[in-house]
């Protein structure tokens, strides 16, 4: 039985970190129907940032100024390249987008070079605590509240807010927002932007309980795509539950079938709700 919520408590951990993660990946999905390919090196580069400025800064200052510079990165790489596809084939904002997660994906391979690296959590969340049924660790539990939390902040952000209210709005009509005098070149930079900085801290609080390495971007990018299309493009509260089903998924079957059942269950779900379970009409069925 303790083995069993040990493997269920990790899923909801694991589940809630690709919920962050996918949240950033439907943002940009919903708004400005871009399959984005780049949103994975952009998780990557947020670990890296904090691996080489946790030692100097500390983990607190180190976790928000990795995350605002793959925010900025996510803002350069919309206004540079993204934006010039905006009006093409979706096919081609996902080749560009792939091209761009190549290139940084070696890039990261020449600054920081081709082996793996590792951080350790600050002390104040290492061992373990007794949650009175089992010895859990502590940094896993505050990487469940961090998530949790972050969450809570997108949603209020997106619900409660004027920004919020135009992003929602131009997921559901672009062309509404740009009628009613909106920026929508603003809000979708914007929205970029939002999303990266949303890979970058996951990035920085997965890094210790993962081995930082130049493909770690590859390693998330599907799940999280998977994530986004069970729950439904475009939809906040699918991200959450298409992140907790694949967390919960993986961590309950361990071994070979890890990498079998969410695809398996993906294509259930599917099969049932073509549009996932909360999405709407999207890019795909273009």
């Amino acid at each position: 039985m303790e083995l069993f919520l040990s493997y269920l408590v990790n899923g909801i951990v694991n589940g809630l970190v690709y919920a962050v993660i996918a949240l950033g990946f439907t943002l940009i999905l919903g708004v400005m129907q871009v399959i984005n390919f780049a949103h994975g090196i952009l998780f990557a580069f947020g670990a890296y940032f904090f691996f080489s400025l946790n030692r100097y800064v500390g983990f607190w200052l180190a976790l928000v100024i990795s995350s605002f510079l793959v925010g900025v990165m996510g803002i350069l790489i919309e206004r540079l390249a993204i934006r010039r596809v905006y009006t093409k084939n979706p096919l081609f904002g996902l080749l560009l987008t792939f091209g761009i997660a190549m290139a940084l994906e070696e890039m990261i391979r020449m600054v920081w070079g081709k082996p793996g690296h590792s951080v350790t959590a600050p002390d104040f969340i290492s061992g373990v605590v007794d949650l009175g049924i089992m010895y859990y660790s502590k940094y896993r539990l505050f990487l469940a509240g961090l998530s949790a939390l972050l969450i809570v902040l997108v949603w209020l952000f997106l619900e409660k807010t004027p920004h919020g209210a135009i992003i929602k709005a131009g997921a559901q009509d672009s062309e509404m927002v740009m009628a009613l005098g909106k920026n929508l070149p603003r809000v979708r930079t914007l929205v970029f932007g939002l999303g990266a900085a949303l890979a970058g801290v996951a990035g920085v609080i997965a890094a210790p309980i993962h081995s930082i390495r130049p493909v770690m971007g590859t390693y998330v990018l599907m799940p999280a795509f998977v994530i986004v299309v069970v729950g439904g493009i475009g939809s906040f509260w699918g991200s959450i539950i298409g992140g907790l089903i694949f967390g919960i998924s993986t961590s309950l079957y361990p071994g070979r079938f890890t990498d079998i059942i969410p695809y398996f269950l993906m294509t259930l779900i599917l099969l049932w709700r073509p549009r996932g379970l909360m999405g709407e009409k999207s890019i795909l069925e273009v």
